[in-house]
């Protein structure tokens, strides 16, 4: 990542620890909402190319700053994560959220991607997933790594499959979504999020932490607009799913393996927050097996 602040930059360093240092920021831009920045760093030298972490609906860098990227930085990994417009520290606030569309979130990972200071590797999460397969071919990227991500073709398949299997499920995100003043927290119960391993407490506080979301990118995710394959342009990527992820099936992870020609893997006993659930510290294992395999 880059060592220099650059212009608008406000960043307030943590202690360094026994797994490095990882120091938050807020970047300003002239075009847009300031967006928060959680960077990690080892004590050491950092091998590999940066790799940078896009949450999903509803989160914020913080998902990965629980977990993640501690272990990261002790592996001897440069990583960092940004919040979208809205989420997070990030600028926006409730109204500018309900407003946001996708071409605003993909407007900020650039702004993130700009800022890493040379080509990473883009680790999406749910819509985080979907946005990083948008940019591909139209940024310069190391790999691409997706974690219970939205397949190619989006929300629709997914939303009528969800609707028609887990109603309940269904009509409690609708409602988290588009209600006044209900939260994420009310809305999508911690067992619809997490597996039964989880401590009750760890999965409350994980979502009570959780935002609300922007209806209008919601929406736009239900229209299919393939993106480009990654196989098409020799970019390497890696789909990852939860054996027990009441959104994002196992079947949907296939298919989007196969879509980009990707490797797959499908981990057991785990939901659909692959990064906060039980055994989250195997799956980033997991992933930097996969990107040291490759050289990344």
């Amino acid at each position: 990542m880059r060592q220099d602040d650059g212009a608008g930059a406000q960043r307030f360093p943590v202690a360094p620890g026994p797994e490095g240092r990882i120091t938050a920021a807020m970047i300003a831009r002239p075009d847009g909402p300031a967006l928060e920045w959680i960077e990690a760093e080892p004590l050491g030298q950092p091998s590999g190319a940066p790799l940078l972490f896009v949450h999903g609906a509803f989160g914020g860098a913080w998902i990965w700053q629980e977990i993640f990227l501690p272990h990261l930085a002790r592996r001897g990994r440069r990583a960092a994560a940004f919040s979208l417009r809205g989420h997070g520290r990030s600028h926006g606030g409730r109204r500018l959220l309900r407003e946001a569309s996708l071409a605003d979130y993909l407007d900020d990972l650039r702004a993130a991607i700009g800022r890493c200071g040379e080509p990473p590797v883009l680790i999406g999460h749910s819509l985080g997933g979907f946005l990083a397969q948008r940019l591909i071919g139209q940024v310069r990227l190391r790999g691409l790594v997706l974690l219970a991500s939205l397949p190619p073709d989006g929300l629709a398949l997914v939303s009528a499959r969800i609707a028609l299997t887990d109603p309940g499920f269904w009509l409690e995100s609708l409602a988290g979504t588009i209600l006044p003043g209900r939260e994420p927290a009310m809305a999508l119960s911690w067992h619809w999020l997490f597996s039964e391993g989880l401590p009750l407490e760890r999965a409350r506080r994980y979502a009570a932490r959780m935002t609300a979301e922007s209806p209008v990118a919601l929406v736009e995710a239900h229209w299919p607009v393939p993106p480009l394959s990654a196989s098409l342009l020799g970019l390497p990527a890696l789909v990852v799913g939860g054996a027990r992820d009441r959104m994002i099936w196992p079947a949907t992870t296939w298919r989007t393996a196969l879509y980009h020609g990707a490797a797959h893997r499908t981990v057991p006993d785990i939901a659909h927050f692959l990064q906060l659930d039980f055994g989250a510290e195997a799956v980033a294992r997991l992933v930097l097996d996969w990107l040291e395999e490759r050289g990344l």
